[in-house]
């Protein structure tokens, strides 16, 4: 998609047919809190995930979700992902841990405050937030998040970079199973 002369969609295709879904950013990121929250068990996730669907639910729910994963990584339609995004990456972001980064980030880049902001596109969020100046403080996270230190030749350097990594690690999140997950495991 050319976002220069192409409108951002509106809705998402399943099954061959369109579907309006919600689109302001708020929303998308509550979506991608929703889909990182190990706590909420997947079947009920999936019927939650439903509810950015604007106006009508396609039948077949696989295809519903997985629809609305490609809205929220951008992808339209049936864009193909590379072998090497199919694979588990490593986070180095998080909308909620980092959220006041994100938002001083968009006030001193492009004096855009998002808490009064009516509506944005998630698609233009993204690519302001992925075009963000390297200088800005959750560009720099990122980028030492994203460092292997194992990479790097220089024995102080390395060390350097490993406590920086650890000053601004994203925390882990400690999942509990519930009592009918833990009856499925012996079920």
């Amino acid at each position: 998609m050319n976002i220069l002369y192409e409108r951002f969609p509106e809705s998402v295709a399943a099954n061959g047919k369109d579907y309006p879904v919600v689109t302001d950013f708020r929303e998308w990121i509550r979506f991608s809190e929703l889909v990182e929250d190990e706590t909420v068990p997947w079947q009920i996730k999936c019927r939650l995930l439903l509810q950015w669907y604007a106006e009508q639910i396609p039948e077949d729910i696989e295809s519903a979700v997985y629809a609305l994963g490609d809205f929220l990584m951008c992808r339209k339609d049936n864009d193909q992902e590379t072998e090497e995004k199919k694979g588990r990456i490593k986070p180095v972001f998080s909308f909620t841990e980092d959220a006041g980064c994100i938002y001083a980030a968009f006030r001193e880049a492009y004096d855009i405050d998002l808490q009064s902001v009516d509506y944005m596109h998630w698609w233009e969020f993204r690519n302001l937030f992925d075009w963000l100046p390297e200088n800005t403080e959750i560009k720099q996270r990122i980028l030492y998040r994203g460092m292997d230190p194992r990479t790097i030749k220089d024995k102080n350097e390395r060390k350097r970079i490993r406590q920086i990594q650890s000053a601004i690690a994203l925390k882990k999140k400690q999942r509990k199973m519930t009592d009918y997950e833990i009856g499925d495991v012996f079920a």
